[in-house]
């Protein structure tokens, strides 16, 4: 029951993010183009570790050439970080199969799992 009610507040907060962006940012990916894009990091101790966001519902992703397949059951943002723990921009997923296409040639972090763009 705890965990029911757990996804239904997950599923409420990222419904909430969702409406909130523009409409025009639903099918394009939109950089953050501000002067202060700093690496998201926490410290422990010694050790200095990404603290990057994840999808906060479960999510799907594989690639097909320069192309992102995203498949969510949900509508929901979906961050996208580069190679260095930089938040790069933030993705609007519809409930079903979203196609991520547009990215610049790099590296990738989405949902902890690394993709490369050629």
């Amino acid at each position: 029951m705890y965990k029911h009610f757990r996804n239904l507040i997950f599923a409420g907060i990222a419904l909430v993010a969702v409406a909130l962006l523009p409409a025009h940012a639903a099918s394009q990916v939109q950089r953050n183009d501000t002067l202060s894009r700093q690496p998201v990091l926490t410290q422990q101790g010694s050790e200095v570790h990404p603290r990057m966001m994840t999808s906060p519902l479960p999510v799907s992703i594989r690639q097909q050439g320069r192309q992102l397949c995203v498949q969510s059951r949900y509508n929901q943002l979906l961050p996208v970080y580069t190679e260095n723990g930089t938040f790069y921009t933030a993705v609007r997923l519809s409930k079903g199969t979203n196609w991520i296409s547009g990215l610049p040639k790099g590296s990738y972090l989405i949902n902890n799992r690394k993709f490369t763009i050629y």
